[in-house]
């Protein structure tokens, strides 16, 4: 195999998938990016082998493939050599015998260790395709707006990654840790009868909601369609990120396929969750309310993070923690509050969660102190949040 290519398209190429590279898997393989090279394509790509695979398709000018072939590269040091270069340099990429890498560039020289590209293990493709189109943008909100509440680890395998749900026209991103849960719902264009559910790992939610914002950064504020293909095992995602024209649009010279084995369980059912019958609603400042929790929780206590609020009487509510130390903080906040007094107890964390993903006023609907509570931006129907109070 032997390469000559622009350092930029190289390293654009490379940054987008190098992540999804593992080297510290027992497969020693897998800490490496496995490139293809065809007369007129390179195809870079990078596993885990257990949740996600990127490729990178990048198309060649003429005379950039000198010699078609395979191989595979140790991926950090593959993107740390590039990025040392200097901007617009040209770099010679050429197999030798014994597994080695000739890697040159101007008065540069880099021998690095090949393994067979044969021995690099396929993820896998979806089959029996549900294709769902979506916004970039709208895609990007549904993860943002939620995956702050999947657990990170528990034997609940499944409630490590997020729900994707469609029904009535509607895609449901939903996260929850069983002490909180977070939904966003989008309107998508799918027929009516249309129902499927899908879960997403953790580690793919994270890589595809970078892979759009990185689109995003790219195209400014143009938005741009976005296909989600389900399968029974696998999602998989592709994403152009070519060159932008003057009318906005990314071309085809360099795509990014993503796909993601899906979790094999069964969601809870998260409608069930939803407090209803609630009586009282308080209405708070976003940024007052981030103001207080931030200073109140200063005092509580380490381990369950709780704050108290007591609704007394429309126009103030009190915000208060306390700790082993016997420290205390007390902290008044205004409020319109409708319904009979109450207290009760979060985790100051997980409210603080909320008001980092919400822009507007805050609602709280509740019933009683033991019960779970609705939270959800003033006037925002699509974006809805359920915390578990706490006993302190």
């Amino acid at each position: 195999m032997q390469l000559s290519i622009n350092r930029e398209s190289l390293l654009k190429a490379i940054n987008l998938i190098a992540k999804a590279a593992d080297k510290r898997h027992n497969m020693v393989i897998l800490g490496n990016i496995k490139l293809q090279l065809s007369e007129s394509m390179l195809i870079l790509t990078a596993s885990d082998l257990e949740v996600v695979e990127l490729t990178s398709t990048l198309k060649l000018p003429a005379g950039a493939c000198i010699e078609a072939g395979t191989t595979t590269l140790p991926a950090t040091k593959l993107k740390d050599i590039c990025k040392s270069l200097p901007a617009q340099a040209q770099i010679n990429l050429a197999t030798q015998e014994n597994e080695r890498c000739l890697l040159t560039s101007g008065k540069s020289r880099f021998t690095l260790g090949t393994l067979p590209s044969e021995d690099y293990p396929s993820l896998g493709n979806p089959e029996n395709i549900t294709p769902l189109t979506i916004s970039r943008n709208r895609l990007i909100d549904l993860i943002h707006k939620t995956q702050f509440a999947m657990a990170i680890q528990d034997v609940r395998y499944y409630l490590t990654g997020m729900l994707f749900d469609v029904s009535q026209q509607q895609l449901t991103t939903v996260a929850t840790d069983g002490h909180r849960l977070a939904l966003a719902r989008s309107v998508i264009d799918v027929s009516a009868d249309l129902s499927m559910q899908a879960i997403l790992p953790r580690k793919a939610v994270i890589e595809l909601e970078r892979l759009a914002s990185e689109l995003g950064k790219m195209l400014g504020e143009q938005d741009n369609q976005v296909t989600l293909s389900f399968g029974r095992e696998f999602l998989q995602v592709s994403l152009p990120f070519g060159d932008v024209d003057s009318a906005g649009q990314v071309n085809q010279n360099l795509m990014v396929t993503f796909t993601a084995r899906l979790i094999d369980g069964k969601f809870p059912d998260y409608r069930r969750v939803m407090p209803s019958n609630t009586d009282k609603l308080a209405l708070f400042n976003q940024e007052k309310m981030t103001d207080v929790l931030r200073r109140v929780a200063i005092l509580s206590n380490e381990k369950s993070r709780g704050v108290v609020f007591n609704f007394a009487s429309d126009g103030m509510v009190e915000v208060r923690a306390n700790n082993a130390e016997q420290d205390e903080a007390v902290e008044m906040i205004q409020a319109k509050y409708q319904g009979e007094p109450m207290e009760l107890s979060f985790n100051a964390a997980y409210l603080q969660d909320v008001l980092g993903v919400i822009q507007g006023d805050l609602q709280m609907h509740m019933s009683q102190s033991n019960a779970s509570v609705l939270v959800n931006q003033l006037n925002d129907e699509f974006h809805q949040y359920v915390i578990m109070p706490m006993r302190i």
